[in-house]
């Protein structure tokens, strides 16, 4: 596949400046997508931008993926975080990337969609690297806002729970994604409910137990925490981060 002819042929479609193999183009007023071929021209990394493009930073992304080449195409996980980027400017610390498997970044061109990988500034703390293809599909299609490069950062925050006094769980065993807010709001409804627990797993991959029995059990393999009523709230949001 001569993946140079797709990219350049797309609609709008002019050179990147400042970067070789590189095209840029504007499929809507708004949106800025970029795409850059690896250095065997057999794979293809695209970024998406939204009312914020930074051509600079997004340049910088760009060359940080291509140093990294062998990780982001090699790299058998659907969704990892790259660390060690940065731009003035803005807290971002890595750059995600997500597999043609959990992205439909060109829908259309299923045989293009297979060779490109979707990447994006970032921060560590939303990515485990343990995600499943629909987990990292989730992520990067719904809740990350992977193209807004002013975005604050959506820390990895996956649950399952169940609150007998109020109703609220999730159902089975299949943990669920909540926001950090949402977190916090479900905590504070679990104390004081006997049989309530939520168990909580990190972009770290810790697994935490939350239970309630007068105060707060908080246990992480070994480790076992006390908390009084006022401090939950402060925990739940320093383990995330």
């Amino acid at each position: 596949m001569d993946i140079a002819a797709k990219l350049s042929a797309l609609p709008n479609a002019v050179p990147l400046p400042g970067v070789p193999d590189a095209w840029e183009w504007s499929p809507a007023p708004g949106f800025v997508l970029l795409a850059a071929l690896s250095s065997d021209r057999r794979h293809a990394f695209r970024l998406n931008t939204k009312d914020s493009y930074d051509a600079e930073m997004c340049r910088a992304v760009l060359d940080f993926v291509r140093e990294r080449e062998d990780e982001v195409i090699g790299r058998p996980e659907p969704l990892i975080a790259l660390t060690g980027f940065s731009w003035a400017g803005r807290e971002f610390d890595a750059v995600g990337r997500v597999r043609p498997e959990a992205h439909r970044l060109f829908p259309k061109d299923p045989g293009l969609n297979e060779v490109v990988f979707g990447v994006f500034p970032g921060y560590s703390v939303e990515i485990s690297g343990a995600e499943s293809v629909d987990q990292a599909a989730e992520r990067y299609g719904r809740m990350l806002r992977s193209s807004d490069m002013n975005r604050e950062p959506s820390p990895y925050v996956l649950v399952r729970f169940d609150n007998p006094k109020t109703g609220a769980g999730t159902i089975g065993e299949q943990p669920v994604f909540i926001s950090p807010d949402y977190l916090v709001h479900e905590l504070r409804l679990l104390e004081g409910v006997e049989g309530a627990y939520l168990q909580l797993w990190n972009h770290r991959n810790e697994q935490w137990d939350v239970r309630w029995d007068g105060l707060w059990r908080v246990t992480c393999g070994e480790l076992q925490l006390a908390m009084s009523a006022g401090e939950i709230s402060a925990w739940g949001a320093e383990v995330i981060r």
